[in-house]
């Protein structure tokens, strides 16, 4: 560069430069002196970053966007002080994820296996085997991720295993529901002109009957697995997003978008209760006792005895798991890329955990935030 073309830089003013600085500089000395005037002692790196952060600030309330960057703003942070990554889980038992980058378990000491390339799952009633799902796929693979059966359907999603025994498999193939035998065989046609929802079997003797709730439009419907007899229905009504029998098959949760209802089981409304916001996930408790909920994706509530709390604030929260033993509850992050712990059981506490993406990928696939698909194991007994 030449000796002239340096100096021409050097002398250069952008329009209005100087009314620039002085403007700039009369939101920083304003800013200082607030400051100055609050009692409170504040570390001196705080006060040498306040001029700075008051104009970015100042920026955001009068900017247009401004609304928009700081959801943006939430959403990145997340919890402040999380693990770089999952160590160990904060309560015993794996976890089971899935997405894009495959199926993948988490155990209690951190470490993480991949299953295979299938994009849904879900764990049999004692973590022994996973149902997984992929495309025109099913299949039931063993924890290392070697496959002991297979079925080509199309359109496969949302298998579920009976509990306790997994004696069977229920999973949607398209808009019809499929039930096959927990080795296999058997496979059947149960339901047609189902909703996209995941069936959900009532809990109950080891043999059997095998009853199996799913969403029809805006019904709710159950069946006897094998002898296809519908034993009842509901009232048309709002759309499921989730069902969910109590560990004792005494009561069936049904979530809509912002109503939770719950009958008994032969179909009798127990309760029906408005929600403060648009469920987009829920979970019942291991003791059928506690619902957790992520509302509008800005907060998870947890619900017993027909009152709400609040456990955790966050723009872009999505899904919520309960750990085995019911005192801590795992909520996904995708917008922070984190998973947080939530202690609901005794005292509060929170671990978070950053990079789930990167700690879930495959390596060439591009990063993808998984999805919970279960915290094992929540049923007793000795199979599956």
């Amino acid at each position: 560069m030449s000796a002239g073309t340096k100096k021409r830089l050097r002398e250069f003013r952008a329009p209005d430069e100087i009314g620039a600085e002085g403007r700039a500089w009369d939101v920083v000395r304003s800013a200082y002196l607030e400051r100055e005037r609050q009692v409170a002692r504040r570390p001196r790196w705080r006060l040498a970053v306040a001029p700075a952060l008051a104009i970015i600030i100042g920026a955001l309330v009068l900017s247009p966007a401004g609304a928009t960057v700081r959801r943006l703003i939430n959403q990145a942070l997340g919890e402040k002080h999380a693990s770089p990554a999952l160590f160990a889980l904060p309560s015993p038992g794996r976890l089971l994820v899935s997405g894009p980058n495959g199926v993948w378990t988490a155990a209690a000491d951190g470490s993480v296996r991949r299953l295979g390339p299938w994009s849904q799952a879900s764990w049999s009633p004692h973590g022994l085997f996973v149902a997984v799902a992929s495309g025109d796929q099913l299949a039931a693979v063993d924890p290392h991720g070697t496959v002991r059966w297979q079925l080509a359907r199309p359109a496969v999603s949302d298998p579920r295993w009976y509990t306790p025994s997994g004696y069977r498999v229920a999973y949607l193939s398209g808009d019809t529901l499929r039930v096959v035998a927990g080795d296999g065989t058997g496979d059947h046609l149960l339901a047609t002109g189902v909703a996209h929802v995941a069936p959900a079997w009532r809990p109950g003797p080891r043999d059997g009957p095998f009853e199996l709730a799913y969403a029809a439009g805006g019904r709710v419907v159950v069946r006897d697995s094998d002898t296809g007899r519908i034993l009842w229905s509901t009232a048309p009504g709002p759309r499921p997003l989730e069902l969910s029998w109590s560990a004792d098959g005494r009561l069936l949760l049904v979530l809509s978008g912002r109503q939770a209802r719950t009958y008994s089981s032969t179909g009798v409304l127990t309760s029906k209760i408005s929600l403060p916001g648009a469920a987009s996930d829920g979970a019942l408790s291991p003791d059928g006792r506690k619902l957790a909920l992520v509302l509008g994706g800005r907060e998870v509530v947890v619900g017993s005895g027909g009152a709400l709390r609040q456990v955790l604030p966050g723009a872009g929260v999505k899904g919520v798991s309960w750990s085995p033993d019911g005192r801590w509850l795992l909520v996904s992050w995708p917008a922070a890329n984190q998973w947080v712990f939530v202690r609901v059981a005794g005292a509060p506490r929170i671990e978070a955990v950053s990079r789930i993406s990167q700690q879930f990928s495959s390596g060439s696939a591009a990063l993808a935030f998984p999805e919970l698909d279960g915290w094992c194991c929540t049923a007793q007994g000795s199979a599956g």
